[in-house]
């Protein structure tokens, strides 16, 4: 391969990356009904025509920006023992680069299209992933029972912000967060 090819090769990524970062802005702030192709690659700084090249289209750059932000390993890759401590502290810690995928999975949910591709990969990518990390017989309820305090932690911090998420999370209440949270892994 040649230098050029190779810049080529760069400059692709660099473009895609780009497109997939303005797009998770977008379907995160304004809906996946309401976000725009030409919206997304105005911010991107590209051609519109470059999301059918490098995606095929809006709903699989919907596909492609949720699918970046799903990463079961931020959950499954902690200690057990330190569970409940670990993950409160992660999710109330500012999240430098990382997306929150809560904005841009409810943005997809009034649409029917959308809505099924975000339950295929909160399936594929977050749910199964938990439900092996689990184990045993109620794996799955367990998962079920992470994902519901999880999603209701973000959806009233960050979605429909309550006045008892605005600023440090109360002790008390960060306290209960980390004995749910713990009380999964412990099987209680």
């Amino acid at each position: 391969m040649s230098v050029r090819d190779e810049d080529k090769m760069r400059d692709a990524e660099r473009t895609k990356a780009e497109i997939l970062a303005a797009a998770q802005q977008v379907f995160s702030t304004r809906g996946y009904a309401d976000a725009k192709v030409r919206d997304i690659t105005a911010i991107a700084g590209v051609n519109p025509a470059l999301v059918s090249r490098y995606f095929g289209g809006k709903l699989k750059l919907f596909a492609a920006a949720l699918d970046a932000a799903l990463d079961a390993r931020l959950i499954t890759d902690l200690d057990r023992n330190l569970f409940g401590e670990t993950i409160v502290a992660r999710f109330t810690e500012p999240r430098g680069d990382r997306v929150n995928p809560l904005p841009i999975m409810l943005s997809g949910s009034s649409d029917s299209e959308a809505r099924e591709v975000a339950r295929g990969l909160l399936r594929d990518r977050v749910f199964e992933p938990l439900e092996a990390w689990f184990g045993g017989e109620a794996a799955s309820v367990k998962a079920a029972r992470f994902m519901i305090v999880s999603t209701g932690f973000f959806a009233y911090r960050d979605q429909l912000p309550l006045d008892a998420f605005a600023g440090a999370v109360d002790p008390d209440l960060r306290q209960w967060l980390v004995s749910e949270f713990q009380a999964i892994v412990d099987n209680e």
